[in-house]
């Protein structure tokens, strides 16, 4: 399976809203783009210069935070999340 590469899945004010709605620090609004570009614990910590243990105890922090159990739930979360908040306010894709 090939690695995603794409850092553009959502636009910089979808972002920042979405970062807004989960109520997200800067360091994890930055894993959690990483996350959802196909990065591993690994590649997530390289890329932020800390360590993978601190990468895995955000992600333990964010799973308890939302209430979900592993990173494909995170990603499934924060879609859902985007995909209800377009709903709310009108996104232009949604008919």
């Amino acid at each position: 399976m090939a690695l995603v590469t794409r850092t553009d899945i959502f636009s910089e004010s979808e972002w920042s809203e979405l970062v807004s709605d989960l109520s997200l620090s800067p360091r994890q609004a930055q894993i959690i783009k990483l996350l959802l570009s196909g990065h591993s614990d690994k590649q997530i910590a390289r890329e932020l210069h800390i360590a993978v243990a601190t990468v895995r105890t955000h992600l333990s922090r964010l799973f308890s935070k939302f209430d979900i159990e592993d990173r494909s739930e995170l990603i499934l979360y924060v879609f859902s999340r985007f995909r209800d908040s377009c709903r709310a306010n009108g996104c232009p894709h949604h008919q």
